[in-house]
């Protein structure tokens, strides 16, 4: 099959290597600047935001990559004329709520075709936007976390051209990663131990009050890799025994 539209291995290539990366430039990064800058070297856009939405405090949480670099951005309330329409707008037809409103968080939000219409054009957003000089925007959304929302939004601006069905496409298939990614980025920032997936199923049933024979057998392991699992926790917790490991990871163990 040909056409512009087609993802290659290429391309897919390139989407993995951008999540190889994942280190946040800031300590209270909201998500890792370095995979929105690769996002944006494969798909470019004239900014590309990593936002966090908590709709009844009207407060956004933003992290923008542009020409300019890293940009970080917290708005509360209507702090201009353009947050005033936004909020103002959210709900309706024509209004930002997007996913919120139709509980659909797979589908990608491609507003070309709605901006264009002569209906968009001369409502308040519509006008918001075009002052802003904003010609096309994808909006990729997440399942809420935690009641959040949250949503990746490249922008293009006026003389740019509209984003294509291949970057639609390679867009749509790192979705589920990018959702992945930040629930690691809030936990991290939240405190939360980095352990494997193996070693939090051992501290969970350490927590049980379980001996080493009882989680080998539960886990189907040996009790040689029980200790040797311990061991390790130890180590990456900084703690000298079974008590202090659990009483470290206690309120993450629903959430691991």
């Amino acid at each position: 099959m040909t056409g512009n539209w087609v993802m290659t291995d290429a391309d897919v290539g390139a989407l993995l290597d951008v999540f190889e990366t994942g280190r946040p430039a800031a300590a209270d990064d909201i998500f890792y600047a370095d995979v929105l800058v690769g996002l944006r070297q494969l798909i470019p856009c004239d900014d590309i935001t990593f936002q966090l939405m908590d709709v009844a405090e009207q407060r956004l949480r933003l992290l923008v990559v542009t020409d300019e670099g890293v940009q970080r951005e917290e708005l509360v309330g209507m702090t201009d004329e353009f947050t005033q329409v936004f909020w103002q707008e959210f709900w309706e037809e024509d209004g930002c709520a997007g996913p919120l409103a139709t509980g659909d968080y797979s589908t990608l939000l491609h507003h070309a075709e709605l901006t264009r219409t002569r209906a968009y054009a001369g409502s308040a957003l519509g006008s918001a936007f075009a002052a802003l000089g904003v010609n096309d925007e994808i909006i990729v959304p997440m399942t809420p976390l935690g009641g959040t929302d949250r949503r990746l939004l490249l922008v293009r601006d006026s003389g740019s051209p509209d984003f294509s069905e291949r970057e639609k496409a390679m867009l749509a298939l790192v979705r589920p990663r990018l959702a992945e990614l930040h629930t690691r980025r809030d936990r991290e920032l939240r405190g939360e131990p980095n352990l494997t997936p193996r070693q939090w199923e051992v501290l969970r049933q350490v927590a049980t009050g379980a001996s080493n024979t009882q989680i080998a057998r539960a886990l189907g392991l040996s009790e040689a890799t029980v200790r040797k699992h311990l061991e390790n926790v130890f180590l990456r917790l900084g703690v000298q025994s079974r008590t202090e490991a659990v009483a470290r990871v206690l309120a993450f163990l629903d959430a691991a």
